[in-house]
């Protein structure tokens, strides 16, 4: 892609291209003009013109000092900081305009010059997308580029004719000022054409660029916040575990206090019936309260959105929850209608779907995961599919540990497969069937 500072190098070559042409053109008016007067072949010349020519020293100063103005102008607003650049491009445009005039409009190639200085300037102002105000602007261009031309307006104004001037010349001198008159105007005309190309190539390469950063910048955005979600529910993970520590000691120290009466009341049984008794009531106190600890622990373990919720609507919830933070596509099916499971099978059946989910963003990177509940005679069957990346040798870690544990509770079964991304299913055996 080329630098603005490219841009810059070539309109200036341009700008001095056009300095040239125009100081050509003039010299020639001048040149021949003086040829035709020392040969004494002005009454043929205004025979030929059929008005009476202008000064060609007039010719010669306008155009040449007009030029300087707008070669000034363009330089200056590429140095200095403008409020305002439209006006300044106006004024280059009415300077060209007068350099057209003053050159009897027998060159039109500085209106080139002044498109290309307004492309450069307005790089920023409009992206390539806005292809509305290109072609408005193109079609201006080649518009007044027709019109300007010396073959349209000598139809329509009264115009001295270069060629005419030098047909007054030798035929060789002739030819070859035409041939090097053509030649400047077709230069200027294919550097314009470049600098086109190549701002329409700088463009494009600067549009793909923005692309790419904003798509680099999305899918950083979308794993930022899928990393934001997964360290929610690694979170959540640490807290269980914590809570199961908890439960843990809770029960352990119950029943360790427990073990302990029951032997003392083995020893005291027979020797002494009324001690006996008096322990026996002391560890009735200890099981009370260590039941009493262990349903505190459970309910702080039990998903909340199960307290005031089916487990349908819980799981749509959590589930929405998890798509709204993570962007991960879930495709939900509910069809074991109104089941009444009890409340630690709602636990098991949220918390495998859950750890499933988790474990298709955070292990397989997976975009999509589909997830059905169905029912056969014996069962009712949870299948849990993503399209991540899936794997041909299966480690139990600690969340597959744990969600074989959790179904075993629930005297369920539960299988893996990797092959075509991942999927976890389970059996869950209906009220009074058996799942051998």
């Amino acid at each position: 892609m080329l630098k603005f500072k490219h841009f810059v190098l070539l309109r200036r070559i341009m700008l001095w291209l056009n300095f040239f042409a125009v100081l050509f053109n003039a010299t020639l008016f001048l040149y021949t003009t003086n040829y035709i007067i020392r040969m004494q072949q002005d009454y043929q010349l205004l025979a030929k013109l059929q008005h009476i020519p202008d000064s060609p020293q007039s010719i010669f100063w306008e155009s040449s000092i007009s030029f300087l103005i707008l070669a000034v102008v363009m330089t200056l607003r590429h140095h200095i900081n403008v409020k305002n650049p439209n006006l300044i491009l106006l004024l280059e445009f009415i300077l060209a305009i007068i350099v057209f005039i003053s050159l009897r409009m027998t060159y039109n190639g500085v209106f080139l010059l002044v498109f290309v200085d307004f492309f450069i300037s307005n790089r920023n102002q409009y992206n390539f997308h806005d292809y509305p105000i290109w072609l408005l602007i193109g079609l201006l261009l080649l518009l007044l580029f027709l019109m300007t031309d010396y073959s349209v307006l000598s139809h329509l104004i009264a115009l001295p004719n270069l060629a005419t001037y030098l047909s007054f010349l030798p035929a060789k001198v002739g030819s070859r000022l035409i041939f090097y008159k053509n030649f400047i105007s077709a230069l200027n005309l294919v550097l314009f054409i470049l600098i086109l190309v190549y701002f329409a190539l700088s463009q494009l390469a600067r549009e793909y660029k923005i692309q790419n950063k904003l798509a680099l910048a999305a899918k950083t955005n979308t794993e930022l916040k899928n990393y934001a979600a997964l360290s929610g529910h690694i979170a959540q993970n640490r807290e269980r575990k914590r809570i199961a520590r908890d439960i843990h000691d809770t029960v352990g120290h119950a029943l360790t206090g427990i073990a302990a009466g029951i032997d003392a009341t083995l020893v005291l049984i027979d020797i002494d019936p009324k001690a006996t008794k008096k322990q026996l009531k002391q560890i009735q106190v200890a099981v009370k309260q260590g039941l009493k600890d262990v349903r505190k622990a459970l309910n702080q373990i039990r998903p909340g959105a199960l307290d005031n919720y089916t487990l349908e609507a819980s799981l749509k919830k959590m589930l929405k929850e998890y798509s709204d933070i993570s962007h991960i596509k879930i495709d939900f099916n509910y069809h074991w209608g109104k089941v009444d499971f009890e409340k630690t099978t709602e636990d098991v059946i949220f918390r495998i779907i859950e750890e499933s989910v988790t474990n298709s963003l955070r292990h397989g990177h997976a975009t999509e995961v589909k997830i059905s509940c169905t029912k056969s005679d014996k069962n009712y069957i949870l299948l849990i599919q993503d399209n991540g990346m899936g794997t041909t040798h299966i480690k139990a870690g600690y969340g597959i540990i744990q969600m074989k544990e959790r179904v075993a509770i629930i005297d369920g079964k539960i299988s893996f497969n990797g092959n075509n991304g991942f999927s976890t299913k389970v059996a869950i055996p209906k009220e009074g069937s058996t799942n051998d």
